[in-house]
């Protein structure tokens, strides 16, 4: 899957204490277009913010529908529509799941779960489910993981620990990995590191950014002196 985000450059190419090779320039984290680094620390923003409520008024119930309507006449339509692509599973009950499209935010509603949970990474074709069509069914599973995310004792890399010295509090950057991958960096005050570092692996953010970037695990790296939590996108 490839990048959709801005991408922050860092300050040089890393070296790094576990053999990372990370390609940059030689500008500040806070540089390039304008508007990247708040990208970046919007993606873990709270994920349960609730949505505007529909349209009020209008002409009233009926005012607008058409008798002839292929649905209305109790005839569905010859063929219903499918869906291929990579889903984020974010809710799961018995009969019923949510899935977001990854890359695309579209949100489907499935009427039975085929074992899905909460955070896995589902490549799959959907099918409408008929005769409306305003929810689906799996057609064909092609792939169905779970994209671990771990937490490590070693530190931040040298390199992640520079780029912070220059960052504000609740500010973000992001690091292009050389390869897959990618490596963001959240600057936050020491106080508030372990906790942000805790809600990482409960955050839907992280599994759907897993996914865009077609990496294999999520490493956590933190230094609570510093106010420093990395995020490491591994292949």
């Amino acid at each position: 899957m490839g990048d959709n985000g801005e991408k922050t450059p860092p300050g040089t190419t890393e070296s790094g204490d576990d053999g990372d090779d990370v390609a940059g320039t030689s500008e500040s984290p806070d540089a390039g277009d304008e508007g990247g680094d708040d990208d970046v620390a919007e993606m873990y923003g709270s994920p349960d913010a609730g949505e505007d409520g529909g349209d009020e008024g209008g002409d009233g119930y009926g005012a607008n529908l058409d008798m002839d309507s292929p649905l209305l006449s109790g005839d569905a339509p010859d063929e219903m529509e499918e869906v291929t692509g990579r889903f984020y599973v974010k809710h799961t009950e018995d009969v019923a799941v949510t899935l977001h499209e990854i890359g695309t935010e579209g949100i489907y509603t499935l009427v039975e779960n085929p074992g899905l949970e909460v955070h896995q990474i589902l490549d799959a074709t959907l099918v409408e489910n008929p005769p409306l069509g305003v929810s689906y069914l799996i057609e064909e599973i092609h792939e169905q993981r779970t994209i671990p995310v771990e937490y490590s004792d070693e530190p931040p890399t040298r390199q992640v620990q520079q780029l912070a010295t220059d960052m504000e509090h609740d500010q973000a950057a992001a690091i292009e990995r050389e390869g897959e991958g990618e490596i963001h960096i959240i600057h936050v005050a020491p106080e508030d590191v372990a906790e942000t570092a805790e809600s990482l692996d409960d955050d839907e953010t992280t599994y759907k950014n897993a996914a865009e970037f077609g990496v294999e695990r999520v490493e956590i790296r933190t230094d609570e002196d510093a106010g420093i939590v990395s995020i490491r996108y591994l292949p």
